[in-house]
């Protein structure tokens, strides 16, 4: 009798055991494909700026495959370009607050530094005109309007200097904490 019994616990624990097993392989098998599902449409979605930048352009003035192209080449022209500007200005002006916060910084060198900003800046300006006038060329008369006022739109955009937010070492409205 007792050897019945014992029998029949060992063959519940093991049915028990592999419905456990079978449970825990079927919940790694379920995620592992919700991972590569999350995956597959989160990569759909990672789209590089310059491509969202066309599609939008494709989508708001209604361009055809060929102007779609000949805005693409435009926009990594610019990307390209504007992108070297942007690398120079940051550099520009981790030199001119490296000066600042010297003992005894350099009048002179700072307001090299600053005429360089501005050169650069009237560059990437120059550079804004030939690519919007590039792609004006490409659009037709309705598309050019749809294009200005895109354009409008983004030059109203507010060019403020951002400031670090309160917080840590930083009052409401002074500078840092002694």
């Amino acid at each position: 009798m007792a050897n019945r019994n014992t029998y029949r616990i060992l063959i519940w624990v093991i049915v028990i055991l592999v419905a456990t097993n079978l449970s825990m392989a079927l919940s790694f098998w379920y995620h592992k494909q919700q991972d590569k599902k999350d995956l597959e449409s989160t990569s759909e979605q990672t789209v590089m700026p310059s491509e969202q930048r066309t599609r939008f352009f494709r989508d708001e003035l209604d361009l055809n495959l060929t102007q779609v192209d000949q805005f693409r080449d435009l926009n990594r022209e610019y990307n390209r370009n504007a992108r070297l500007i942007s690398n120079q200005l940051e550099n520009l002006r981790v030199q001119m607050v490296s000066e600042m916060a010297k003992e005894e910084p350099s009048k002179q060198i700072l307001n090299s530094i600053a005429e360089e900003i501005g050169e650069n800046h009237s560059e990437l300006k120059q550079l804004t005109v030939s690519y919007y006038l590039g792609m004006k060329d490409v659009c037709d008369s309705v598309q050019q309007k749809k294009l200005k006022e895109i354009f409008l739109t983004v030059s109203k955009a507010k060019e403020d200097v951002s400031l670090p937010k309160r917080g840590r070492g930083f009052r409401g409205g002074g500078g840092p904490r002694n």
